[in-house]
């Protein structure tokens, strides 16, 4: 369990009523609702940025679908591992690596990352840390949002049984359905519809409940056993039999699939056991081997198995119903754990006990009369929450459709750049099966024929822009997580960790450039965002050039040149950083950037050196010369400029320019 203090002082008030706020507030530059994965990452990336924050989560665990829902094997596809999310795995790999633990073992291949929830939530805690300007509010719920003149100003939370307002500048949506939005009057999409007509029997993705699974070498703990069927189990069976059995296929196959496959599907690091260094996720030799996994299977609810085409929305605007279908999740994954343990002959596996779960249950089971007590010892280490895969989406300035995650099957990237981009996806269009007409949203225009089919199941890079994390009016709001402003087919590309993380820390970027100017976040230009999340070695662009390291002096420019299209690399694959610059290259870089321009007399076919190159900037600026002095100094004497300097040149103009 989580034991992370506070850190700063926190003054519990006590209110006379529940429909008033405070009369004395707690004040912070950035308040972040849900510290799942994407409000992790803006909390920390505001707080780098001088901010302080207030992080806000109604669980005891902090990480959200990857920690505190159990999914933590990654869903990338190779090219999103940039800026926090790349910092995060790489502590994790450090981490097993210390103790001669591999973590390729999920997903059936050996470049893939996967870790224990207990240890995700350790690294995420120890850099919410380091940032040093978070204040970290577990058990903590919103009740009411404040707005004066169409910004949200202040919100009520309750926490440790007591009332307290948060007053902050910028909030940040990045729970795990959406929830503090409609709190703030935002519009926002849920399902196919958009409130505030809301179809409450439209559907959603289905959410899955989760269980992390290990084998008990020594001999199953007794409590750990399930000795009789659970409630519902004849009903889930059939679907069970169809997608797992003992004797099934191997993977790449069809279904049924054997339990060795299903356990290498999900599976998790595990340092006690004694082969773990022999297992290789790309090697169906060694799963067998595999001694500790998560149940994400067979196991989605409600699927298409009682009839409904999927989880309605009532899921989402009704907290009653949300608590039963947990509730009715949590017995399907109870379910297979006895189908494990009896028809797939695993006798020696059960629930893991160690993962540090059993405070903190968002269905509030121990209430549930319908489950029988003696399901209560496996019941304890599940999860404190399901895996949601769909939340309530901000109607924003911008809204991605499925032609924005279009990516060409070659080059396995979009074609065009957008010059917005504040966060880069790779994942497919995974909509778990909700592909019809009558499920897509009504008002964009996509049709299901748009949509790649889940056997191009090759992805490819897109890039989010920043228009998404912004509401189309409310001000002093901005969403995370999955709550962006996306159409439901795009959802199923950008609701996965890694593209949650980095959207996430786009938002906490986004939010500390409004607070440091002085602006709503609306009026912030993507530029200033860009350069704090290259700063921060957050990829942005669609290309990865062999010639120019994250590490190197000219990356920003480089990646600002590819974004803004104002140079062209050499190839897909080389920039052509050293390359030799002449005055023909330098005119038509600067007219791309900035538009048509007068530009001097040159000998367009001749070199230009950083002295010349310094002179002109400064007959180019005239009066305004000084406003640029920095790059004028940065850019001085003999040698000729190169393709490298230049990108990074004109990057700093603009930033300073724009």
């Amino acid at each position: 369990m989580l034991t992370f203090l506070i850190t700063s002082i926190i003054f519990f008030l006590t209110m006379s009523s529940d429909n008033a706020f405070a009369a004395d507030v707690l004040r912070f530059d950035v308040a972040v609702i849900g510290a799942g994965t994407g409000g992790s990452a803006a909390a920390i990336q505001a707080a780098r940025m001088g901010m302080d924050v207030a992080l806000i989560e109604e669980s005891d665990w902090i990480g959200g679908q990857m920690t505190g829902a159990a999914v933590s094997t990654m869903d990338d596809v190779r090219r999103t591992r940039t800026g926090i999310y790349n910092e995060f795995i790489t502590r994790v790999r450090e981490y097993y690596a210390q103790r001669n633990t591999p973590v390729n073992l999920c997903y059936w291949g050996s470049d893939t990352i996967s870790f224990e929830p207990w240890v995700g939530q350790k690294i995420l805690t120890d850099m919410i840390k380091e940032s040093g300007r978070v204040s970290l509010f577990l058990e903590s719920r919103v009740l009411k949002a404040k707005t004066e003149k169409n910004r949200v100003v202040s919100a009520l939370i309750e926490s440790g049984g007591e009332k307290m307002t948060i007053a902050a500048k910028v909030f940040i949506d990045a729970t795990e359905t959406g929830d503090f939005i409609p709190l703030t009057g935002a519009r926002y999409r849920v399902g196919n519809s958009i409130a505030p007509k809301v179809d409450k029997e439209s559907v959603i993705q289905d959410i899955t409940y989760v269980a992390v699974v290990k084998r008990y070498p020594e001999g199953l703990p007794p409590e750990l056993r399930l000795t009789r069927r659970p409630p519902g189990y004849e009903d889930f069976l059939p679907h069970f039999r169809k997608v797992i059995t003992k004797d099934g296929s191997w993977w790449p196959g069809e279904y049924p699939f054997n339990v060795p496959v299903h356990n290498a599907y999900r599976a998790m690091p595990d340092i006690t056991n004694p082969d773990r260094e022999r297992i290789d996720g790309g090697l169906s030799g060694t799963w067998p081997l595999i001694s500790r996994t998560g149940v994400n299977w067979a196991n989605d609810y409600p699927g298409r198995k009682f009839g409904a085409a999927g989880m309605p929305v009532k899921y989402l605007e009704d907290k009653k119903f949300r608590r039963e279908a947990e509730r009715r999740a949590m017995a399907e994954t109870l379910a297979f754990i006895f189908y494990m343990q009896t028809e797939l002959g695993m006798e020696d596996w059960s629930v893991d006990d160690r993962q540090g779960y059993g405070r903190y249950f968002s269905n509030n089971w121990r209430d549930w009369k319908e489950m029988p007590a003696e399901f209560v010892p496996v019941l304890t280490h599940f999860p404190p929450f399901p895996y949601v895969r769909e939340s309530r989406r901000i109607v924003g300035v911008t809204t991605m459709t499925v032609k924005d995650v279009e990516r060409d099957r070659v080059l396995r990237r979009m074609l065009k750049t957008n010059p917005y981009s504040i966060a880069l996806g790779e994942y497919p269009t995974d909509i778990h099966g909700l592909r019809e007409p009558q499920y897509l949203d009504r008002d964009l225009g996509e049709n299901a024929e748009e949509i790649p089919a889940d056997t191009e199941w090759k992805g490819g890079l897109f890039q989010i822009p920043m228009g998404v994390l912004i509401p189309e009016k409310v001000d002093g709001l901005l969403a995370a997580e999955k709550n962006i402003s996306v159409s439901r087919i795009v959802n199923g590309s950008t609701r996965l960790q890694p593209v949650t993380m980095l959207t996430g820390q786009a938002a906490g970027a986004l939010a500390a450039e409004a607070v440091r100017q002085n602006v709503e976040p609306r009026m912030v230009h993507p530029l200033d965002v860009q350069w704090r999340l290259l700063e921060a070695k957050d990829k942005l662009s669609l290309f990865n050039f062999d010639d120019v390291p994250v590490d190197s002096l000219w990356w920003r420019g480089v990646e600002l040149s590819m974004i803004y299209d104002y140079m062209d690399p050499a190839s897909e694959t080389i920039y052509g950083v050293d390359q030799e610059m002449h005055w023909l290259e330098v005119r038509d870089a600067f007219r791309r950037a900035f538009g048509r321009m007068e530009f001097p007399q040159r000998e367009y076919e001749a070199p230009v050196t950083l002295d010349d190159f310094s002179q002109w900037l400064s007959e180019l600026f005239g009066d305004d010369a000084k406003r640029y002095e920095g790059v004028l100094q940065r850019f001085q004497g003999g040698d000729v400029m190169r393709k490298g300097q230049l990108a990074a040149a004109v990057a700093e103009i603009k930033l300073l320019k724009d």
